[in-house]
């Protein structure tokens, strides 16, 4: 916070983009109940993430004209791929009740158990609440024919339902799995021009029939592991028990499966007509902008999505250094 060149803008709400012609010239917010002005000297860089990146260009005029003139908004620049191709990790979760008390449980004696535990790691940094939770995992192929893996799964020593949106009183444990290269594309938009207004999202999960087929397979194969003998001492009673049928598979990840919080795509990087960023992260089309985030990703990588994030950030900053070295002659 003491650098001279950092400023950071709390309670401020990003609005739009400000225009000139085709170059980008600042960011329009509103901070203290009033719309403000940044203005930019040589660029301005978008970085809100798969989700909000998409909306703040729709909210400046720039991506598919229909969405644009569907909310008024004046088109400003025409990026048809603008929102479009999002893909994330779709995740099944299959969780036990455990018999055994070493593991998390939020009841009265599994409370008194983080309690004690908290106070040892206080103590000492050892024990429970120095685990990561997510304690074990895993990448498979789906068909022995896969050329890399194409599932992820995760062993958690706690239950795990609905995001812990669904509590239970048991001790138990929970396994994950999720398809790690959908093919469903879904789509970020409007609902309406307010930038207050939340964007509208559409994963478009398993419309795609062969990310359901994937996602079964695995399934299976992390049924069968978690059946091995080893795990035989914390195995209690499955919840959301099924029949063992296909159909009943099925139907348990289509009423339970959800994001594993790894969305992409929404403002890809390439060189084809729906390409929104170039490959050096620039907004095709515009002078002086720039997205950096997971939204410039093509396709969605085989697996969690912080580092690679993190390595375009660090990309970005290497192509702006360069970039800036010798400012364009109309700003020097």
């Amino acid at each position: 916070m003491g650098r001279p060149n950092l400023t950071v803008l709390t309670q401020t709400r990003a609005l739009r983009l400000a225009l000139e012609g085709r170059r980008a010239t600042g960011l329009y917010v509103r901070r203290g109940g009033r719309e403000t002005l940044l203005r930019a000297r040589l660029q301005v860089i978008v970085s809100l993430g798969t989700f909000g990146s998409p909306q703040l260009l729709l909210l400046s005029g720039i991506g598919p004209e229909d969405e644009l003139r569907a909310h008024g908004i004046a088109p400003r620049h025409i990026l048809p791929g603008v929102g479009a191709n999002l893909q994330d990790h779709l995740d099944y979760t299959i969780s036990f009740a455990s018999p055994r008390p070493d593991v998390v449980g939020l009841n009265p004696r599994g409370l008194l158990r983080l309690a004690k535990a908290g106070l040892r790691w206080r103590k000492t940094g050892e024990g429970l609440f120095a685990s990561p939770m997510a304690e074990g995992g895993a990448f498979l192929r789906s068909t022995p024919d896969q050329p890399r893996p194409d599932l992820q799964v995760h062993f958690v020593i706690g239950i795990v339902d609905d995001h812990l949106r669904k509590l239970h009183l048991a001790d138990g444990w929970s396994a994950h799995v999720c398809a790690l290269r959908p093919q469903a594309r879904g789509r970020v938009g409007l609902t309406s021009a307010d930038p207050l207004a939340p964007p509208r999202i559409d994963p478009a999960f398993l419309s795609d029939p062969r990310d359901l087929a994937t996602l079964m397979q695995g399934a299976r194969m992390l049924e069968t592991i978690l059946a091995a003998p080893p795990l035989a001492p914390w195995r209690g009673r499955r919840l959301y028990p099924q029949d063992g049928s296909d159909a009943a598979l099925e139907a348990d990840i289509r009423a339970r499966a959800d994001t594993i919080y790894h969305p992409a795509g929404t403002c890809r990087m390439g060189q084809d007509d729906l390409a929104v960023t170039d490959p050096a992260l620039r907004v095709r089309g515009l002078d002086g902008l720039r997205v950096v985030d997971a939204s410039v990703m093509p396709t969605l990588i085989g697996g969690n999505t912080n580092a690679p994030t993190i390595m375009i950030a660090e990309r970005a900053a290497a192509l702006i250094g360069t970039a800036h070295r010798r400012p364009p002659a109309a700003l020097r």
